[in-house]
């Protein structure tokens, strides 16, 4: 099996149609499937099916208080539900060039932190909703 190594890239990043592609820091997508007992009398070990999807997606942006910068963008989201669309790459969606998408990701809360004398940074974690990956 070949190995492929790849640095951290973003070509599209999106949080409710808004581009922060240019201020993403870094970013964590996480999908979780519960897994839920189907063992029956017959079977000689436990055996599991897929439960419900629960995901997260944590991001760090760099911060500017400028309209439609990533702080007024985000701070606008708490208490909502939005759309998080993550490329790492320039090409199209393909087998070596994913899609990902958080469809239904919930914002409870966004603490703002500034530390005087250096740059700013926020971080957001959206949970809740789908990720799907595309790759066609």
């Amino acid at each position: 099996m070949a190995t492929v190594t790849s640095l951290g890239a973003c070509n599209v990043f999106t949080v409710d149609s808004v581009d922060l592609a240019d201020q993403l820091s870094s970013i964590t997508m996480t999908k979780t499937v519960d897994a839920l007992e189907s063992t029956s009398l017959k079977d000689s070990s436990r055996t599991f099916v897929s439960g419900l999807q629960s995901s997260e997606t944590t991001f760090t942006v760099m911060g500017s208080f400028i309209t439609g910068e990533a702080i007024q963008a985000i701070f606008g989201d708490v208490g909502s539900s939005v759309t998080i669309v993550f490329e790492p790459l320039a090409a199209a969606p393909g087998a070596s060039s994913p899609r990902y998408t958080h469809s239904g990701a919930f914002l409870a809360s966004l603490p703002i932190v500034v530390n005087v004398g250096e740059l700013v940074q926020v971080t957001a974690t959206y949970t809740g909703g789908a990720i799907v990956q595309a790759i066609a």
